[in-house]
């Protein structure tokens, strides 16, 4: 895609009209860069980083595009090598291709998107999450990493959750160590709080006026991906759904209720106007709905993507199977905090978060 100078598609288009223009224009004021009002909804770490390889090595579309394959590559790899220390290199190769084969990660990774580098930063986090246990090493990296993820995209910020919930689950539970988590994780903040002050709101004020806002169906139709794109990793959490249905039913049904009732209260129907459009929003929008309000798929699909999420999630041992619930909720909660319930913003993490959790699986 890249040496064949291809640019068709949303990817292609987003590029083009909003983040190569940022960076070219980078280039031109480097160092100096004007942050009050730049041509993009997120903050500007990515673009910097592409707009120095501009600057001191090549501005050519090829060479940025090609830093892009590097980001994207690295996410994959990680991943991939992550999950192979773990289960095998064959089981490592697998749980990673989803990622390798989502549209999302693909389009990020042969164009010029930031979401990859905050992908690749957000699997770091949660990798040194689930590593650290005692020591201090392990929350000096994963703060410094989130430190850079919010400077790639502000909305991430709740990655700070599971660094708080590793913490509290060291070697012993201490309100010390989940305050000390805190203090490492205010940098993150304040960087939030500079650009909030910058801005005058949580993203640049040319975009405050069609962006910002909630979407209640966005809890909804996360737990519908969780459920589809499950299907894929059922050779590793299978057993361990089984066995968790057998030992915590009551648990698992208490999910699927919760996701009936995310289901149910928010109107889950396809409407542009509403911010549910693109992605699965598409197909879904030929199912009739009931009473204009409710789609029939969600009130399957969501309360099965509840249900299997916390069954795969019993399996895991205890400190990462809260990192993992932090993380998750935190996401969802993140996700719901913006107008447009887009498949891009959520796909790549349930791709993440699934193969995470299945390479940890007891």
């Amino acid at each position: 895609l890249v040496l064949t100078g291809n640019n068709i598609g949303r990817a292609a288009a987003d590029s083009i009209m909003y983040h190569e223009r940022v960076i070219r224009t980078m280039i031109f004021q480097f160092p100096e860069f004007d942050l009050r009002n730049p041509l993009t909804t997120t903050t500007p770490g990515y673009h910097i980083i592409l707009a120095t390889v501009g600057r001191f090595l090549s501005d050519s579309g090829t060479a940025l595009r090609l830093t892009s394959v590097v980001i994207g590559t690295a996410f994959v790899c990680l991943v991939a090598g992550w999950s192979a220390r773990r289960r095998g290199v064959l089981d490592g190769i697998l749980l990673a291709l989803p990622l390798a084969c989502s549209l999302y990660v693909l389009g990020s990774t042969a164009w010029m998107l930031p979401d990859n580098l905050a992908w690749l930063l957000i699997a770091v986090v949660l990798m040194l999450c689930c590593q650290g246990e005692g020591g201090r090493r392990w929350l000096v990296l994963a703060s410094i990493a989130l430190f850079a993820l919010v400077f790639v995209r502000q909305i991430q910020i709740w990655v700070a959750a599971p660094i708080w919930v590793a913490a509290w689950f060291g070697a012993n539970h201490s309100a010390r160590r989940v305050a000390t988590a805190i203090l490492a994780t205010l940098p993150a903040f304040a960087l939030l709080g500079v650009f909030i002050l910058l801005w005058h709101g949580l993203v640049p004020p040319r975009f405050q006026t069609f962006v910002t806002g909630i979407n209640l169906a966005t809890p909804a139709f996360i737990l519908l991906q969780y459920a589809l794109m499950s299907v894929g990793f059922l050779p590793w959490l299978a057993p361990t759904i089984v066995r968790s249905w057998s030992m915590h039913r009551r648990t698992i049904l208490l999910a699927g209720i919760v996701g009936v009732l995310l289901a149910v209260v928010p109107a889950t129907t396809t409407l542009q106007e509403a911010g549910r459009f693109t992605g699965w929003w598409g197909p879904l929008g030929s199912v009739p709905s009931i009473a204009g309000h409710t789609n029939p798929i969600f009130l399957v699909l969501s309360p099965l993507g509840a249900a299997l999420l916390t069954a795969s999630f019993l399996g895991l041992p205890a400190r990462t199977r809260a990192i993992f619930s932090a993380a998750t909720i935190a996401f969802i909660v993140a996700s719901s905090a913006t107008f447009f319930s887009w498949q891009r913003y959520h796909e790549p993490y349930v791709l993440l978060s699934l193969a995470m959790i299945s390479a940890l699986q007891q």
